[in-house]
């Protein structure tokens, strides 16, 4: 099975410079730009269906790949963004205003929470859940569209990295990301392809 986890497009959201979780932001020109061009690297590799993350950047990136070969996009919450909670949509300056924030995120970076939001331990753990459930499936070949953090915590369980190594890892918008499937065995064999967005 090959499956292709695509981030996104630029949205309205990320040049804004505030904290971007679970808002949801639609596609920016760029952004849908970008889809396209994902969609049409993909295109001659399916149909397969493609799973999204229920927010609008990840699922209106989603339709446009999906419209090559005329199919539906499965959304699904797990493939969220992590949660920044009532800091959603604040400038990143608030972020040192709240007291002792700062030293929660510098002593337990994965399990500290934004205020009403979520750890990167509990993203990944429900990322990685999901992902499962997709390996399970008996198609050839998938496309998940997500977020940087859901994709970085994929690699990072496909690769066996310690959580921390989480990190180290990134992605571009629009990028694709290949890992094969199979006999009980994952392969990373390409990490956020973005040839397509020369």
């Amino acid at each position: 099975m090959n499956i292709y986890l695509i981030r996104h497009g630029h949205s309205v959201g990320n040049g804004l410079g505030r904290m971007v979780g679970w808002s949801d932001h639609p596609l920016s020109e760029r952004g849908q730009a970008q889809a396209e061009a994902a969609a049409a690297r993909l295109a001659p590799l399916g149909p397969m269906p493609v799973a999204c993350s229920d927010l609008r950047r990840a699922r209106m990136t989603a339709e446009v790949i999906a419209a090559a070969w005329a199919g539906a996009v499965e959304p699904d919450v797990r493939w969220r963004e992590v949660s920044c909670g009532t800091m959603e949509d604040c400038p990143w300056e608030d972020f040192q205003a709240v007291p002792g924030l700062q030293a929660a995120f510098d002593a337990d970076p994965l399990g500290a929470c934004l205020p009403g939001g979520e750890s990167v331990r509990q993203m990944m753990a429900r990322v990685v859940a999901a992902f499962t459930e997709l390996c399970a499936r008996p198609e050839p070949a998938l496309a998940v569209v997500a977020h940087d953090g859901p994709i970085r915590a994929v690699l990072a369980h496909c690769l066996l990295l310690p959580p921390e190594r989480y990190w180290t890892l990134a992605t571009d918008h629009g990028g694709i990301t290949r890992l094969v499937y199979a006999n009980g065995w994952m392969r990373v064999a390409g990490v956020n392809d973005v040839s397509h967005l020369a």
